[in-house]
Parts: structure tokens; sequence; C-alpha cells
């Protein structure tokens, strides 16, 4: 038997302490790392798979940075590939690949990054890894969580493979990133004796002759002593024990049988806990994260892309600190909501900070495209020309918000008259008239709280419309002017139409959505359970006593034709857990939820926008969409894709962690006729008689406990999280529209932006700068080049059959090339007609070009 010994530690840079707590002992550990790398010449060390921890030590200790440099160039420290250890099912496909991009580009400084896939503790794993791995070039993915009954078929290393048919060898860490831990022994030769009953188990599970033992645990210092320890396992078992890094694993380790293969997900518990309540845990992470990777995803890098095409600035560099910002939130203990409350806190200012720098690239890129110059100046009139954006592959009609906030607001002028100081805009806010967009009434709504307004208790004010026919990638120009006030109608009413879609609200704040002839009745209801679970699982207590208190519902109606229902319902809920934590008791718990619904002439969907205040504590609220019937089968977005499941839990006979009945979603989910778009509720689940039950919020007071039903086993340490009860107010949207279409829960998300436009734009008004064509075809990225020269593409093809992707520029270009998800040259073939190019996207698969 050939044993390698990876020495190594499981670094979460924030969990049960804050990052500032762990560094502290990171810095220890790196010391310790560099110490042992200096008295013993064959010492070698996993530094956990990112590369983040890197720059994290090198803050505190600049000095050491040759050192570590050094042992990295020379094979001893394997670094990266990903920059954070990541959550695998929570932050998106995208972001997946911009984390392993800033890792390599971190790692490079250091000598380079590990060729290993290094995913140790993360919950579970979505089925396109294969594929997105093999785009870096991996040579293997080692892992331990995650599981399901097909481990009792399959050797420890096997062949996973993706839809697309894209195959990695897995190598699955059967008794955890720990079966060769030293712990607190002082003596090297009780640790080997130790170690060595683990490896002679373990050597019977394996067919392949190699054993990977890993020496290490969470946050734990290196192991100096590897040298001894090999020797002494090697004493115990009569083994081959060698010194290295996982590379050195897999030199000779033999490659396992074709048969020897998985298709699908790992998200079981056969073998470990898989803790799927972090799906639900503190929603508000989940939706942040999603707002954050949508304006950079969706806005920011396409139009950054373009906006660089067209002659404004590179805008790499701020997208690059965009990113590093929002990268640390995706770690599994940050996202997943499992950490004490402290650590979330922290996260709360680096979604600001990403969003917001993404946001402000987005509209700088705008601004310039249509026409407004370096200064972006607003022009000094109440009745601009507006330029309206479409972020999507193809043309676009849709609801667009205006942002009446000018730059600057005011200005000197001769005279005492405001009137020439104050930016017209800013001025009539205090006393907003009507406008009108081409011709058309647009609604005038009191802006979000935080922008500039003259006066205290006038709020600013946006303007709300709807524009048709918006190019792909391109903008539509249009003219604002000032008229007398369009006010809405409000009043009692229950029901509202546009075109074929229509909402009629139900005595108990229940509605019935139509699109066309069909009819989804029953949509919106609220479900209330006691939870005495955790943050990594959900313990469900039998339904008790939830009573609505009170249902309201007013109606508005506005001359542009957008019409919406604000439907305000309030629940008694019991307060608590009683003191055995078996029920709930206690009155007075209140949770009150505001659903707005909207809509609009020429947009088949009804959005909505949900606001939930909560004042109960140890409970899971969901809201249902009851379907047109039960559901043998159902779709859902995926990491980079559609996955095609089946209502109810999987049979889990004999699994460490039963199986639950929600799964993770990416965005939304069609089932018996319905799509319901709720990017960022990442729990879902599709009842046997159809309903979709999306989860808002799954409120518990505790990081782990010791005394759940639905987990056998414990997941960290014990404390308490009061911050994770989730009390106060949370708000997201979500959309509805029938039958299956990926791309247009795509659009509803994006939706459309809108910016002043000037004399001399970059693109021509009407005019498409990239248009995507393709049955199923969508696009998944559109980003500036990582090398600096052009831009990079890459379209997605969720269905089971090859298709031809053309993608029309609207300017020249020099050429076009095949690339692998990290940017480099593959061998796929792109032809090109003049301004079309044309490549094939197999099912289920990725294909990226780099446009020059």
């Amino acid at each position: 038997m050939r044993c390698t010994l990876v020495s190594h530690t499981h670094w979460d840079r924030e969990w049960y302490r804050t990052h500032q707590d762990f560094r502290a002992r990171l810095v220890d550990a790196v010391d310790l790392l560099l110490d042992s790398c200096a008295a013993d010449p064959g010492y070698h060390f996993l530094l956990d798979g990112q590369s983040i921890v890197l720059e994290d030590y090198l803050e505190i200790r600049p000095g050491r940075r040759a050192e570590l440099v050094a042992a990295c160039e020379s094979g001893r420290v394997a670094i990266g590939p990903w920059y954070v250890q990541p959550d695998s099912l929570l932050p998106s496909g995208e972001a997946h690949v911009r984390n392993l991009l800033e890792g390599r580009r971190v790692a490079e400084a250091f000598g380079g990054a590990s060729r290993v896939a290094y995913t140790p503790d993360s919950f579970g794993h979505p089925s396109q890894f294969p594929q997105m791995l093999a785009g870096f070039g991996f040579e293997a993915f080692v892992y331990w969580r995650g599981n399901g009954s097909e481990i009792d078929r399959l050797p420890p290393e096997y062949w996973w493979e993706s839809p697309d048919g894209t195959r990695m060898l897995a190598c699955r860490l059967t008794r955890g990133y720990f079966n060769a831990a030293t712990g607190l022994d002082i003596d090297p030769n009780a640790s080997a004796k130790r170690i060595a009953k683990t490896v002679r188990d373990q050597a019977s599970e394996t067919g392949s002759g190699h054993l990977l033992l890993m020496n290490g645990i969470d946050h734990a210092p290196p192991e100096p002593r590897t040298r001894e320890l090999a020797e002494g396992i090697a004493k115990e078992t009569g083994f081959d024990v060698e010194r290295g890094v996982i590379e050195k694993f897999l030199e000779t380790l033999p490659r396992p049988d074709a048969e020897a293969c998985h298709v699908g997900e790992l998200v079981g518990g056969r073998s470990a806990n898989l803790l799927p309540g972090v799906w639900s845990a503190r929603t508000w992470i989940k939706l942040r994260n999603r707002d954050c990777e949508t304006a950079l995803e969706g806005w920011a890098e396409p139009w950054s892309a373009l906006g660089a095409r067209l002659g404004a600035p590179d805008e790499q560099p701020a997208l690059r600190t965009a990113w590093r910002t929002l990268l640390p939130n995706h770690a599994h203990d940050s996202i997943c909501g499992c950490s004490r409350d402290e650590v979330h806190a922290q996260m709360r200012g680096r979604f600001d900070t990403a969003e917001e720098l993404a946001d402000a690239t987005t509209k700088r890129m705008l601004e310039r495209v249509a026409g407004l110059g370096v200064g972006r100046m607003t022009p000094w009139t109440l009745e601009p020309e507006l330029a309206v954006f479409n972020p999507s592959p193809h043309p676009r009609s849709d609801v667009v918000r205006f942002a009446l906030d000018p730059h600057p607001w005011v200005a000197p002028a001769d005279g005492d008259n405001p009137a020439d100081v104050l930016h017209p805009q800013a001025l009539r806010s205090i006393n907003p008239p009507g406008f009108e967009v081409d011709g058309v009434p647009a609604r005038v709504l009191d802006a979000a709280v935080g922008r500039m307004t003259l006066l205290p208790d006038r709020p600013a004010r946006d303007l709300e419309f709807v524009v048709e026919d918006v190019p792909a990638f391109g903008w539509k120009r249009l003219a604002v002017r000032a008229t007398d006030p369009v006010p809405e109608q409000e009043d009692d009413g229950r029901e509202i139409s546009a075109g074929d879609v229509s909402v009629v609200v139900g005595e108990d704040g229940c509605f019935e959505a139509r699109f066309g002839g069909q009819r989804f009745p029953g949509l919106g209801a609220l479900e209330d359970l006691g939870d005495r679970g955790d943050t990594y699982d959900a313990d469900l207590l039998e339904p008790d006593a939830v009573t609505t208190t009170s249902v309201s519902v007013r109606r508005f109606r506005h001359a542009s034709g957008i019409q919406r229902l604000v439907i305000e319902r309030v629940l008694a809920v019991p307060v608590g857990l009683a003191k055995g934590r078996e029920q709930r008791e206690g009155e007075g718990g209140r949770v009150a939820v505001t659903c707005e619904l909207r809509v609009a002439p020429g947009v088949p969907r009804v959005d909505a926008w949900l606001r939930v205040d909560n004042d109960a504590h140890d409970h899971r609220l969901r809201l249902r969409f009851p379907t047109l019937g039960p559901a043998a089968g159902f779709e859902a977005a995926t990491t980079f894709g559609v996955a095609r499941r089946t209502p109810g839990a999987v049979d889990a006979e004999g699994w460490v962690h039963p199986a639950p009945p929600t799964f993770p979603s990416q965005g939304w989910v069609h089932a018996g006729g319905l799509t319901v778009v709720a990017p960022g509720f990442n729990e879902v689940e599709v009842e046997p008689e159809g309903a979709i039950a999306v989860t808002v919020l799954r409120c518990v007071g505790d990081l782990s406990r010791h005394d759940l039903r639905s987990r056998p086993e414990p997941a960290g340490p014990g404390n308490a999280t009061p911050e994770a009860q989730c009390l106060g107010v949370l708000k997201a949207r979500f959309a509805l529209f029938a039958g299956l279409d990926p791309i247009a829960a795509r659009d509803a998300e994006l939706g459309l932006r809108a910016v002043c436009a000037g004399p001399e734009p970059c693109a021509t008004s009407g005019a498409s700068l990239l248009e995507l064509e393709g049955e199923e075809l969508a696009l998944s990225a559109l980003k500036p080049a990582e090398s600096g020269v052009g831009f990079v593409l890459r379209v997605l093809n969720p269905g089971s059959e090859a298709r031809e992707a053309r993608v029309t520029l609207g300017f020249p270009f020099e050429r076009a090339e095949a690339v692998r998800l990290d940017e480099t040259p593959e061998a796929q073939e792109v032809s090109r007609d003049g301004t079309t190019l044309r490549f094939n996207v197999p099912a289920h698969g990725l294909r990226s070009v780099h446009v020059r």
C-alpha cells in the first residue's frame, strides 16, 4: 500500500471566531510553516486550496514574503486554486469562475496555483463542477461531503461526469480531511500508532493500492514532525509512506475503470453531514449576495466590456476590486449563515461595497456610452432625453425606472433666484409635476431613502414607465416632457390587468394569476411552522396555532397602464419555543407580510415585491404557489444549467444525515406550468401535489445544537446566535409567468436601466451591440478579458441537444478564438461571417470565445 501524507490546515477565515481573531492564529500557523520548511528540506504543506490566506498573512508579516514565495515556487507549499474556499451550491457558476480566476492571479505571484480542485468541507456540489473545473485544466477534484447512496458502488477514486459528458477524476476523502490529524499528541510515535489503525481500516476500502493521509484539521497549526510521523506510520502498518502534497498522490494513482462513474450532483448525506439548512439560514445574506452577483455579472461586466470597445476607459480594476470584496463572503461558513453574529455583521459592509462599486461602474459606462462625456454632467433641464439600456442579447420590452438625481444639483450663478442655482430636477422634486416619456404618462414615485433631497420632508423622485423594443445589448433614446401631475388612482379593488396578464386577490390575501387562458389560483399562501433547529439544519415541529389577524388590499392604477395591488397580511404566531423545545408557546408573536404585485402593458409576467416584518422566534416562513396539478417532475435553475428533479426526499436508507425534501435553487423553479422567479431565495420545495414552496425566513437562535432529530451528529460549536432569529424587516422581489423559459426568468431579474442621454453617444440609439441567436441558448458571461485585450463571451446550452450559437456584434473586430473558462486557447472551431460568429455548443455545455 502506498500512502501520501499531506500536512495541511483547513482554514475558515471566519466562523465561530471573527476574521481578525482567526487571522491572528493564521499568522502563527504560517510562521510555524515557514520555520518547518527551513528546518526540514523534505517538509511539504497544503495551504487549504485558497490563495487569499497568502494576502491575509503578508499584510501582517510582509517581511517573510521572500520565504513564502520560495516555499511556494519550490512546490513544497501548495496554494490555490481558489481565491476563497467557497460554498459550492450558493454562489453562481460565474462567481465560481471569478473565484478561480482571482485565485490563479494571486497565486501566480507565488509560483502558480495548485492543479487540484481541493474543496474539503463545502456542503454538497453541483453537477456541472466537472465541466467547470476541466475548464481550468485541473487534474482532480478532492472533497469530503456530498455523496448519496452512489458511494455504495463507487471506489474512493472514481470518474465524476457532468451533464455535458465532461469527466473529472474525483477523490473522496472517505474519513474526512483529518484522517491523519495528530491532535494534541506530544509524541509523534503515539500519533503514528493512533493514525495507523485508521490507515489499516481505510486500506480495506480502496482497490487502488493508494491512500491519501490528511494530516491536519480546522485551524490547527502545522505538524512540524511529519518526517517522524511518516516513519512511524510506515513502521506500524508496513505501508510505504511518503510526504508531499496532493499532486504527489495523484502522480502514481491508478486511474479508475470507466465504469466507476457518477453522473449528477453531490447533495447526499450518506457518509457525512450535508447540512442543507444553510440554504435558508439568514436569508438576507443570500438575497444580498444575489444582488451583488447580478450587478456584476449582468450589468457592470458586460457594459464595461462593450464600453471599452467603444472608447470608454478600462474598468477592469474596478471590477476586480468589487469581486475581491465580494468573494470573501462566499466562504462556506460565511454565505451559509452558520457563523457567529459578528461575522455576518461584518459581511454587510462587503456586500455594500461590492454592490455600490458595481452599480457606480455600470452607471459610468452607460452614461459614457449615452454621450454625457467624461464629466457625466446631467443636462441642466427638467426635460432631459433618456437612454434606456438593455443588458440582454435579444430585444426587450419592460418597465424601467429613471432616477431624478442630477449631478451637480447646485451651481454658482449671479442673483438670488433659486432656479438659477439649483438644478431644475432637484428644485422641482419639492413639488414635482407630471411627466411623459415619448408621449406616454410616467409614474412619479418616491425614491429610496438615502438619495439626495433638498428638504427633509420631501423625498427624491423616480419616473417609472414602459419602454418597448430596446435592442439587444443596445439602448433607445426617449424624450421626457413635464406635464400636469398624473396621479395614480387608488381604491379598494382587487383585480388588475394588462394585456393577457391579470391578478385577482381573494379575501384571504392569496391571489390568482392569469396568463392568457391559464389560471393559477391560491398563489402567495403563507405557511409558518415552528423550527427547533440551528443555522445548519431545520428541525420542524408539527403545525400549531397560526392565524391571520388582518388582510387589507389596495389597488393603484396609472395612465401609463401600470397597475398594482398591495396586499398586507398579519400572522399571529407563538412567540417562540417552550422550555422543552418540543412546541411553540406565548402570545404576541407577529409576522407582517406585504406583497406588492405589478402588471404592465407588453410585459408577460407578474412582478412582485415582498416585505416581511418578523417579530417571532424559532420558526420557518414559506410562500406557497400552487400550480396546475401534481408534479411527477419539475425544473429548477442550478449552477450552469437546469436541473430536472422529482418531488420529495430521495431514499436515504443508511445515510448519516437524512435527506430533506427541499433543494438548492439558483433563481427560479418551474412546475405544473408556472415559473416562480425568486433570486436569492435558495431553498425551495416542490410538493407532490405540485405547489412550489419558497423558504422566506428560517429563524433560529443557535449556531449548532446537539439535540436535533433531523441531524444525528453535531455540526459545529454551540454559540448562541440571536441575530439568526432574523427579527425585523426583510425585503425581496420575485416574479411569476406561465411556462418554462430560463431566459425570461433572467430577463425578469436583470430588468432595464435608464440614464440621461447626451449629444455625442458612443453607440447609435436603436442599434444592437451584441445579439445571440440559437434555440435555448443563454449568455452566461460577457466580461473584459483577463489579458486586458478584448472581451470574453460565454454561451450556455441548458438543453439536451447540441445547438449552433450565432453571435452578431455591432462593431468590427480583428479576430475571435475559442478559449477555456480560464481564458487560455482551446481547440474549438469558431467561424466568422462578417461580424457574426458561429460555433457549436453541446448539450448542457459551456463555450467561451475571446474577441480581440
